[in-house]
């Protein structure tokens, strides 16, 4: 029995011990990211059976756990996610507050409104060619303003998306981490006896690093029933299992241009990346916000250049043409309005006509009312347009190698174009005044730039070929599309100014917004690991408490081998 007591107190020392090792690595941890805290689980050794008597057999350590809560682990998780893409959102947006920060005040709405306030004023005094100086000095800051616009965003958007290559970087490694983790933990507890061989820490870090990779990119960890674990997106597409990870790389072009993400080594597109994390925030900045805007900001170019114009180009003044060349170049055996026509209004040319008033050299209409040039849609082509101009006597049409049509009067004499109802003026940029077909090409012409007198306020009589002197018919028409509904660009109908309007308050509501979220998502974060830290975190007044504990458990353990040591040798006096 004797014996029995020092086999008992040992397996005391051991478990005490044992205890005070697992406070000893918790208190070294105190300040280790993601460690979670452990506890070793004393039960009651197997008890011996003696006769009609049952004695206990003393005390081992069952296992060592971690304290953790799944449910805050997995919200953590989730929140981790919305929080890197909110975040990842709102810093790309604050990136081009300089592009919007003065939309109303100094920018675009306001070089627009001094667009139209210029043509007003020329309206008022259209024989004024300090006016027409002044149309042009609006019209060059307007197209400034919008060109800038559409630059600094698409520079942001090309950074944003080499910011992706980085991302990539980051989630395999990520990957890796987790794959190599997993095989280290498979191999630790492969031997595991009872639960005492846990891999603790490297589940720690496991957990750790999808913390990190979910702040990446939004996934989920599955653990199947025979100990697997897998990594996978909200989708299903499987990254990790167990020691093996796969990786992700570019893939194909999307919309855009851009390259979609793809599982290395095949054309899988991963599927859910835009559902949360650094990755999604700046996917979906990348096609859809930034993109969002490029294709507003184009759409008032393309609204702003093809109405203005549809207007200038019907329009003339006192001083006619000798010559003109259209602005866009086109395959010239095809229809005008054909889709692989490269002009950026091409669609547009519809089945109509336009006329020529030629002019002598006393600047008498030869033919009072000009002559019509049939348009046909889906059958006229430029060279077939420069063929019927050419029957106009005192005209001589020509089309070059680019397809560019050009117009020229006979010696001594003019001409002066009118009543397009085809459309084929304007989207072939003929007497325009406006080139390009979006915001990056979008320019004042060449004509304009080199003579404000090119700019014309009036309307030629469609009975005597005559423009009355003082007519601001054509500037008005261009002022009034300040506030008229358009839709050139076969989006929903609305006028520059509410277009405009439009985009800075979408740009606000964006802003705000991600910022609300980024704000609320990292308040969340903080409650959660506040939650986490108070089942998992280290307490050193609750360890210290512990290791007393524990301590004492051991001196008395040790005092009863002392005494039981006595007995022995009280015995052993006896027998000698």
């Amino acid at each position: 029995m004797i014996f029995d007591s020092l086999n008992i107190a040992a397996s005391s020392l051991k478990a005490q011990q044992k205890s005070m090792d697992v406070v000893s690595h918790n208190i070294s941890n105190v300040n280790t990211p993601g460690y979670s805290r452990q506890s070793a689980n004393l039960v009651t050794a197997t008890p011996e059976k003696i006769g009609a008597t049952t004695l206990g057999r003393g005390v081992n350590v069952n296992s060592v756990q971690r304290k953790i809560d799944p449910i805050i682990n997995q919200a953590q998780l989730n929140n981790g996610t919305q929080l890197s893409y909110w975040t990842t959102m709102n810093t790309g947006l604050n990136a081009v507050e300089n592009v919007f920060g003065s939309l109303q005040s100094t920018g675009l709405a306001s070089s627009l409104d001094d667009f139209f306030l210029s043509w007003k004023q020329l309206a008022n005094n259209p024989q004024d060619n300090g006016q027409r100086v002044n149309v042009r000095a609006k019209s060059n800051a307007l197209v400034s303003n919008i060109t800038n616009m559409h630059t600094q965003l698409v520079g942001v958007q090309a950074t944003t998306d080499s910011n992706i290559d980085q991302s990539i970087a980051n989630i395999n490694q990520a990957l890796t981490n987790i794959a190599s983790l997993t095989s280290q933990i498979r191999r630790q507890e492969s031997t595991s006896q009872g639960g005492i061989n846990l891999a603790n820490d490297q589940r720690d870090q496991r957990d750790q690093a999808v913390r990190d990779l979910a702040a990446l990119l939004p996934v989920q960890s599955v653990t199947t029933g025979d100990g697997s674990f897998m990594i996978q997106t909200l989708n299903g597409d499987l990254l990790t299992q167990d020691g093996v990870a796969r990786q992700l790389a570019r893939g194909g072009a999307v919309a855009g241009g851009f390259s979609s993400i793809v599982i290395a080594g095949t054309s899988t597109p991963v599927l859910g990346t835009t559902q949360g994390g650094e990755i999604g925030g700046l996917l979906d900045l990348r096609d859809n916000q930034l993109g969002n805007y490029i294709t507003q900001i184009d759409s008032i170019a393309a609204n702003l250049i093809f109405s203005v114009n549809q207007i200038h180009a019907n329009s003339s003044n006192a001083v006619k043409h000798t010559a003109l060349s259209s602005g866009q170049s086109s395959q010239a055996i095809i229809a005008l309005d054909d889709a692989s026509q490269t002009a950026p209004f091409a669609a547009k040319v519809q089945t109509g006509s336009f006329n020529i008033h030629v002019f002598d050299a006393a600047g008498a209409p030869v033919v009072p009312g000009g002559i019509a040039i049939p348009i046909t849609a889906g059958a006229t082509t430029m060279n077939q347009v420069a063929t019927t101009l050419n029957a106009v006597a005192g005209i001589n049409a020509t089309v070059d190698a680019d397809g560019r049509l050009s117009i020229n009067a006979a010696a001594g004499q003019s001409f002066a174009l009118s009543d397009d109802t085809s459309n084929f003026l304007a989207a072939y940029e003929i007497n325009n005044f406006f080139t390009g077909g979006d915001g990056a090409s979008l320019s004042v012409s060449a004509a304009i730039q080199a003579n404000a007198s090119a700019i014309n306020t009036g309307r030629i009589d469609p009975t005597t070929s005559i423009v009355q002197s003082g007519d601001n018919s054509s500037a008005l028409a261009i002022l009034a599309l300040q506030d008229t509904p358009l839709s050139v660009d076969a989006t929903t109908s609305s006028s520059l100014h509410n277009r405009t309007t439009a985009l800075s308050v979408q740009y606000g509501s964006d802003v705000t917004i991600s910022k609300q979220q980024k704000e609320y998502r990292t308040v969340e974060a903080s409650s959660l690991e506040s939650q986490r830290l108070a089942i998992s975190g280290v307490n050193i007044d609750e360890e210290l408490i512990s290791m007393i504990k524990f301590q004492r458990a051991y001196e008395a353990s040790a005092k009863i081998i002392t005494t039981t040591n006595q007995m022995l040798d009280s015995l052993l006096g006896l027998i000698r």
